[in-house]
């Protein structure tokens, strides 16, 4: 499958990449996929302090989880560290299309070479898509030239593939209804919705929706939600979550007032 990260600036998308490419190397004793990750960066949102951030709080939490398994952190956790955690993420900075193939290319090879990649990112699609191509079917055609291939490795390779997205303001007719009336002046209705357009959709087969939570939670920190609004296996839920210095944390429910 693909699963696409969609939301405004400052939503998350980033940090929750930065915390996938740090989680996919956790040892399979402690339940990780124990690989590594290719993280193809279009708009230079990759940052190698904030990875060795989390890193470092992901090793002291797996540490603590090791010992309550009387296991040795040592031993269970060798090679998984903040000092070898970067060496684990395949880094690449491309500015077209024609370099996202290419890096896609080499990224297959890899695997067929025995590389063991369990996480591909592509952070951001949209950035990339909307500013270096202007028309719309050119838009398609590369969309569905790029997410081909990336299906196909996944379904291969058992690979999890992460596309982010923006998302824009689309204007409709409020209300068909309306049209009909005698005394009219058609009024439309602007809706937040996922950039790239109808057909990039059909391509991704999950959506998860981010953004800032405007509820009653305590305000001393920022609170960001993450709602599924497209899914084969789970229903549409919303879950809270805060981005802390450790990286990417739940939102208890005795933080909610």
């Amino acid at each position: 499958m693909i699963t696409e990260l969609c939301g405004p600036p400052g939503s998350g998308k980033t940090q929750l990449c930065l915390q996938l490419s740090v989680n996919v190397q956790i040892p399979r004793r402690l339940g990780g996929l124990q690989g590594r990750a290719v993280y193809l960066d279009t708009n230079y949102g990759f940052c190698p302090k904030r990875v060795k951030e989390m890193a470092e709080s992901c090793r002291n939490h797996c540490t603590n989880i090791a010992l309550l398994h009387k296991l040795d952190p040592d031993e269970t956790l060798a090679g998984f560290s903040e000092a070898t955690v970067l060496d684990g993420i395949l880094y690449s900075h491309v500015t077209n299309c024609t370099q996202i193939l290419e890096a896609i290319a080499d990224l297959q090879n890899r695997l067929y070479d025995g590389e063991k990649i369990k996480l591909i990112i592509l952070d951001s699609l949209s950035f990339l898509i909307r500013n270096t191509i202007t028309r719309s079917m050119k838009r398609v055609r590369r969309l569905h030239e790029i997410l081909t291939p990336l299906h196909k490795i996944a379904h291969r390779f058992g690979c999890v593939v992460i596309v982010t997205n923006d998302v824009t303001t689309r204007i409709s007719d409020s209300d068909a209804s309306d049209r009909l009336a005698e005394t009219t002046t058609i009024t439309t209705t602007p809706q937040i919705v996922a950039a790239l357009g109808g057909s990039h959709t059909h391509k991704v087969n999950q959506r998860i929706l981010l953004g800032r939570d405007e509820s009653d939670y305590d305000s001393q920190s920022t609170v960001y939600v993450a709602s599924i609004e497209k899914g084969h296996f789970l229903p549409r839920i919303t879950v809270p979550f805060r981005i802390e210095t450790a990286g990417i944390r739940g939102v208890s429910k005795r933080d909610v007032r």
